[in-house]
């Protein structure tokens, strides 16, 4: 008898806990946990890996468009360092995630220390690195390792014009791949930047550098959909 009224009791129990009331901000913890749940849990986009290292122009075209930010490589204009090489991180995305085109576009403000580079001497150099898939982690290769895909693509900047099939095109997409940028401060005077390509170098596998054509490389038809595989799981 006793049992079956502590056993009453502890039901009654786990009914009551059930229906607890929760506050505001438990609510907030149990999404942001269920959130940190699914995000552990995830799959790897690039689970398949990238093409055959043989395969030259394709995992070039790989390598741009399954990465998100890039490092840019400028003439400083800072007065300390004025002509020294200079180095930033900045987002990038080379189309939209269903429509790769391999040219590089970034959204910059003035404001910025590559833009201000920019504004007195266009040359640059974009590396992009398959490290950023994580890719080369799962392989337990070193981001310096040759077999770790390394993109380096050098020439001059220049804006989009705005209101043009291509600023629209560049724009959308930008904000497709990184919607804070939605968010940016409205009075920092934004434009829409790409690099007309002089020279595409590659390190991919043993053996030195590659280099690939540009027009080559610009009139491949790449029809990766990682990218756009991978951003629609994140939405179902």
């Amino acid at each position: 008898m006793k049992w079956s009224l502590f056993t009453a009791a502890l039901c009654l129990l786990c009914l009551h806990t059930e229906s607890k009331t929760w506050s505001p901000q438990e609510h907030l913890q149990k999404h942001l946990d269920k959130d940190n749940e699914v995000f552990t849990r995830r799959p790897n986009h690039h689970k398949a890996g990238p093409p055959d290292h043989n395969k030259l122009i394709e995992m070039a075209r790989y390598v741009m468009h399954n990465c998100d930010w890039a490092s840019i490589a400028t003439l400083s204009t800072q007065p300390a360092i004025q002509g020294f090489p200079f180095t930033n991180v900045k987002s990038i995305v080379d189309g939209s995630l269903a429509n790769s085109t391999g040219m590089p576009y970034f959204y910059m403000s003035p404001l910025d220390f590559t833009a201000r580079d920019l504004s007195k001497n266009t040359r640059a150099t974009v590396l992009v690195s398959l490290e950023e898939t994580r890719y080369c982690e799962s392989q337990k290769w070193d981001p310096e390792d040759p077999r770790c895909t390394r993109l380096m693509l050098s020439g001059k900047m220049k804006k989009v014009k705005e209101g043009t099939p291509e600023y629209t095109f560049a724009k959308a997409a930008l904000f497709e791949r990184h919607p804070a940028m939605a968010h940016f401060p409205a009075d920092h005077d934004w434009f829409v930047a790409k690099m007309k390509i002089a020279q595409i170098a590659m390190v991919d596998w043993f053996g030195g550098a590659k280099y690939i054509p540009v027009k080559d490389y610009l009139a491949y038809n790449y029809t990766g959909t990682e990218m756009l595989h991978y951003y629609n799981r994140l939405h179902l």
